[in-house]
């Protein structure tokens, strides 16, 4: 933050704050016609007429369709402080936006310190040129003004002081020089390294079970095959990553409360959702291209993936039980693509073991998710629909789906994996389970007393114990295939 003389103005001047990237980083605009098109779909008709009447019509509309929450709009924090403390020195502040008047009406009530709020109707909106006209007939004795866009710089050259916010600062030189300027920066952000976090590169993890069918088939030696899954990989990472960051898009409100998904790029500001939705459909097109190229079977199957993933951010996710069945099935269709896209037989053993594992592995994540909630504020999980009461029920669905995936992974070993010519020396095959066993169990003995924080397959790349049984699994089916 800079000045020049700034604090000389008279402070029976006024501050004038403009909503949209100034007091908030983000465009309540924006935000409020991806809720109606992902809250209310059958109102984008309607949606798209009221475009015909006019910006102002079109905005009265979003706002009548959509409830937006002020509580979480991405407030500017720092500004607001500067603000307040302006109003304690006696100086008046007011809002004036050109978003609709019933935001800047819900803002004033969560904030509730601006001397006066005024916001677009049906008949003018304050944006701009119009915007002026209407600072200079309500304040004729001057204004301090606060923006953030290249629109807002006829207003900045008629006032008595500039505040520059977020992207506004790069207009300072645009501004008169007769004309006291206050810039308020946004911290510098490493963009490649916020891109990288919502992709949530660390998630394709995950996606290394595309290579589980070539492993057990003995087919990692053909180049052609490896070829294959590899650009599979890839371009599966690409749908997955587009599907995160619709998933936070569609979880914008319910994110932004979270005391840890409130940093995420998206419900931070640090990506607009307009940036957003143009990487989400650069990564579908990207990735949907490569697919098609590799295989019919595999884009079929990402598309199987898409839907449910959609379904699961939309819906599913909320109701008991089939939340986590959803997940059980989303890691065991990795599986699948790696069997159909290297023409592979489906393995019911293999199927039924990843199955019943994953829906576990889900299961643990929910549970603890349940111990850790706050009884004394709702006995509901909030954005599940699960109730604390339910832990008794996770733990025992729980630890069974993963005694059963273990059954499983032993009766396929001894009455079809090692009676198979494939391995030199099958028996070291049961090490294998063992090794599964424990890791699991592990995984909920953590899990029940809290201490599990992370997605349990994530937790397992980064965990040390799961680590070296993963190392010992590997080893066993090195010396099993080929000593």
């Amino acid at each position: 933050m800079s000045s020049n003389s700034f604090d000389a103005i008279d402070i029976n001047v006024p501050i004038v704050v403009d909503l949209d990237g100034t007091l908030s980083k983000t465009d309540t605009l924006h935000e409020g016609i991806v809720s109606v098109f992902l809250r209310k779909p059958q109102k984008i008709i309607g949606l798209i007429f009221s475009l015909f009447k006019g910006k102002t019509a079109f905005k009265e509309y979003v706002t009548k369709t959509i409830t937006q929450n002020a509580e979480t709009f991405c407030y500017r924090y720092n500004f607001i402080d500067y603000l307040k403390r302006e109003k304690r020195h006696g100086r008046k502040i007011h809002l004036v936006t050109a978003s609709n008047q019933k935001i800047a009406d819900s803002v004033q009530k969560h904030l509730n310190f601006f001397d006066s709020v005024k916001g677009s109707d049906t008949e003018f909106n304050l944006k701009g040129v119009n915007k002026l006209s209407w600072l200079k007939k309500h304040f004729p004795h001057g204004f301090i003004y606060c923006g953030d866009h290249k629109v807002d710089l006829p207003i900045w050259n008629d006032s008595v002081g500039a505040i520059l916010v977020g992207e506004g600062t790069r207009f300072k030189s645009k501004i008169k020089q007769e004309i006291p300027s206050l810039l308020f920066e946004d911290p510098k952000v490493n963009i490649l390294k916020v891109w990288l976090k919502q992709l949530r590169i660390h998630q394709w993890a995950k996606n290394i079970l595309i290579f589980v069918p070539l492993f057990l088939a003995h087919e990692v030696t053909n180049t052609h095959a490896l070829t294959r899954t590899i650009l599979a990989f890839i371009a599966f990472g690409f749908i997955a990553s587009a599907t995160y960051i619709i998933n936070d898009i569609a979880d914008l409100d319910a994110d932004r409360q979270h005391k840890t998904k409130r940093n995420r790029p998206i419900a931070s500001g640090n990506i607009s959702l307009l940036h957003g939705l143009i990487g989400t459909v650069f990564l579908i097109l990207i990735g949907s291209t490569l697919s098609i190229y590799i295989s019919t079977g595999l884009t079929l199957c990402i598309a199987l993936y898409v839907v449910l993933t959609l379904g699961y951010s939309f819906k599913l996710k909320r109701i008991p039980m089939l939340d986590v069945a959803v997940i059980g099935f989303l890691f065991t269709l990795r599986i699948i693509m790696g069997s159909i896209l290297n023409e592979l037989p489906l393995s019911p053993w293999l199927n039924s073991f990843s199955a019943l594992l994953f829906f576990s592995l889900a299961l643990a994540k929910r549970h603890v998710e349940i111990l850790k909630s706050d009884q004394s504020v709702t006995d509901k999980i909030g954005g599940r629909g699960y109730h604390y009461s339910d832990w008794p029920l996770t733990l025992v669905f729980g630890i069974s789906s993963a005694v059963c995936s273990i059954l499983i992974m032993l009766l396929f070993l001894t009455q079809e994996a090692m009676i198979q010519l494939n391995y030199s020396s099958p028996k070291w095959l049961l090490i294998e389970p063992i090794c599964v066993f424990l890791w699991v169990i592990r995984i909920w003995f953590l899990s029940h007393r809290k201490i599990l924080s992370d997605d349990p397959v994530i937790f397992a790349i980064k965990d040390k114990t799961s680590i070296f049984l993963g190392m010992i699994v590997i080893l066993s089916f090195i010396v099993a295939s080929y000593c």
